[in-house]
């Protein structure tokens, strides 16, 4: 049994620890205030410009920040912990969430630690804004400390010397929420939750940090930078996970994906479709639907931290999409890799060589120089 002293101390440093949090995130630098709900896209945003910018909003109550650029929403309460509470595709209307889940896991020498999170939803099918104010947070998960909101910073040096058709680097706004726990054993560790939002596109960028301010080394065994609770693609009575669609919402990405398969879904490492047991009004007798995103590196090894080191997570882009058709599917993602990667609309030549000869070779190349100097 734990020490009533002990038991005492503890508690008046997580009460101390949620008033200063609250404190500091209702002294935030101020931000335009989030008015009435606007109506959906009414324009194709492949065709034309949007001109409504990437912003970060706060409610008239200070209780939620919200990331809108007129493509896409995503709403965030933050108190008395962070959780996503809406995200809204604002070309269809459709509703991509049904339950809040935590903003990420770390595992942490052998024991996961929820990054923010809400809890008392009974209901995992759907998600009432009414039902949130009644949420309340754990005293074992990372505390939302403050928040920052940036002008978005290159990713990369998007200049390049040779052609290519986009050389202007990405705009839009970067929010960071900084987490600290009150548990001895993680004090002095810093998370950082970063989101991106970008201009003219319905595109979010999710990535966290970690810094060791503990003073001791730490074992950082495994980084879980999303989790997303969504509603299902399909409902089926009986069937098994790898059998039944997975949600068709979101298009995912990172920047953890190799094999030289030449298509994402074939070298794709990061991103699992897993059941939700909580979610207990499912359809499937066996809750057996996948409907729990999480994205992470299933075969990362896990790394060894001394004082003062810092981690970044893979980053994990979510492109929203508007219609089934694969035509606009395969233009939406090439309109996101114009925006994040405007190296790419260059004219690159590629080619298979067998020989093995010098003069081939130099053949081959003095070839492919003359065709690039002709374009």
């Amino acid at each position: 049994m734990l020490n009533p002293t002990i038991a005492m101390k503890r508690s008046l440093l997580f009460c101390f620890l949620f008033v200063c949090c609250n404190a500091l995130i209702r002294g935030q630098q101020p931000l335009p205030v989030w008015s009435d709900m606007p109506g959906l896209y009414q324009k194709d945003w492949l065709l034309y410009p949007v001109t409504q910018k990437a912003a970060a909003y706060l409610t008239p109550d200070k209780k939620d920040l919200v990331l809108y650029n007129g493509l896409v929403k995503r709403v965030f309460r933050m108190t008395p912990n962070t959780a996503c509470t809406d995200y809204t595709n604002m070309s269809t209307g459709q509703q991509l969430l049904r339950s809040v889940k935590p903003e990420a896991i770390v595992t942490i020498n052998g024991r996961s630690y929820h990054i923010g999170g809400l809890y008392g939803q009974k209901e995992n099918a759907y998600l009432l804004p009414a039902w949130v104010d009644n949420f309340t947070k754990s005293d074992n998960d990372f505390q939302l400390l403050r928040y920052e909101v940036k002008e978005l910073p290159p990713y990369l040096n998007p200049l390049s010397k040779v052609w290519a058709a986009n050389h202007k680097a990405a705009t839009g706004k970067l929010v960071q929420f900084h987490y600290m726990s009150a548990l001895p054993v993680l004090k002095g560790i810093m998370v950082t939750v970063n989101y991106e939002l970008y201009d003219g596109l319905p595109l979010i960028c999710k990535w966290l940090s970690l810094e060791n301010g503990s003073g001791n080394p730490i074992r950082l065994d495994r980084v879980v930078n999303e989790i997303l609770g969504m509603v299902e693609e399909q409902s089926a009575v009986v069937g098994k996970p790898e059998q039944m669609k997975k949600p068709l919402g979101l298009y995912l990405e990172s920047n953890y994906a190799f094999n030289n398969a030449m298509r994402y879904d074939l070298s794709d490492q990061t991103t699992h479709w897993k059941t939700d047991t909580t979610y207990t009004s499912q359809v499937n007798y066996d809750y057996q639907t996948p409907c729990l995103l999480e994205v992470y590196p299933e075969h990362a090894p896990g790394l060894d931290m001394k004082p003062g080191e810092r981690f970044t997570s893979i980053r994990t882009y979510e492109l929203a999409m508007d219609s089934y058709d694969r035509e606009r599917r395969g233009l939406s993602v090439q309109q996101m890799y114009r925006t994040i990667a405007p190296w790419t609309t260059g004219n690159p030549i590629f080619m298979h060589l067998v020989s093995k000869t010098d003069e081939e070779v130099k053949r081959r190349l003095t070839n492919a120089l003359i065709r690039a100097m002709k374009q």
